[in-house]
């Protein structure tokens, strides 16, 4: 008998992505309208997890990462900059490099130094140094806000970047890297992102006006867009079609964070400089 492909779009098992979705979305508001510590907690395990796929799935392409000292920059950026500010950022980076150079001096096979040392140094900096921006984020006046304007802009960014790229589009971004992105699904994703930000944020603290909060989701869509092809460059590169597999439907933890991760840090400067 043939595979039951009922329920698949785009070669995913759509109710299962769906309802993987939901829990998810579940666990993370839950959190981050607790308490800042349990949704710090969450976040490290979320960069802990991503870590995880990637120490078993880059072995796949060639690749190798040191997994332990991954995880504990996760622990030591994300958890850190609950208590240390962006001072725990600094803390990461050190942990990485230096975790990562005594690591590899105790191999004694010391194979593949430098593309071991640089793909560690890579995906350290990629998702524990910028979810910790998540954190910071949430410790700011009306901070659970903040953070969903954020990642809010990153999704209808994309949702609105795949209505008007399928509607619409007909000029790639970057054929090459990923085929179905245009510059009209991604014009049209900024104005909904920004449309939506205008409209909604305002009614939530007094952090924003219409104006800012536009510019605000613009400026986040935009950088989500990079990280998206961002992670669609290194998986090209890799010959993978995720980064994951834990996430039935939806493939690894990074392959649904890539552009938030790339969207936090700005979002997070934005607010510093006009907040």
């Amino acid at each position: 008998m043939g595979e039951d492909t009922r329920g698949m779009v785009g070669g995913r098992n759509l109710p299962v992505a769906i309802a993987v979705g939901v829990v998810l979305a579940g666990i993370f508001l839950g959190s981050l309208f607790w308490r800042p510590e349990a949704f710090t907690v969450v976040v490290v395990l979320l960069a802990s997890t991503a870590y995880l796929e990637l120490g078993r799935v880059l072995p796949v392409a060639g690749v190798r990462v040191i997994t332990p000292i991954l995880v504990l920059t996760a622990i030591v950026a994300i958890g850190g900059a609950l208590f240390l500010g962006t001072r725990a950022l600094i803390g990461g980076v050190a942990v990485l490099l230096m975790g990562s150079v005594l690591w590899l001096l105790a191999d004694r096979e010391r194979a593949d130094i430098v593309r071991t040392w640089a793909t560690t140094t890579l995906m350290g900096l990629w998702v524990a140094f910028l979810a910790a921006y998540a954190v910071l984020l949430v410790q700011r006046t009306d901070g659970p806000v903040l953070v969903l304007a954020v990642i809010g802009a990153a999704i209808f960014t994309d949702i609105g970047g795949y209505a008007f790229g399928v509607a619409f589009g007909r000029h790639k971004v970057a054929p090459s890297v990923s085929p179905n992105k245009t510059w009209e699904g991604l014009i049209g994703g900024l104005v909904v992102a920004g449309g939506l930000g205008a409209a909604v944020l305002p009614l939530f603290g007094t952090t924003f006006t219409p104006w800012s909060a536009a510019g605000l989701a613009v400026l986040c869509g935009l950088a989500s867009f990079v990280g998206d092809l961002a992670e669609s460059m290194v998986k090209r590169d890799l010959g993978l079609k995720d980064l994951g597999d834990l996430l039935p439907g939806h493939g690894g933890v990074l392959d649904r964070v890539d552009g938030i991760l790339f969207a936090l840090p700005v979002g997070y400067y934005v607010l510093l400089l006009t907040a």
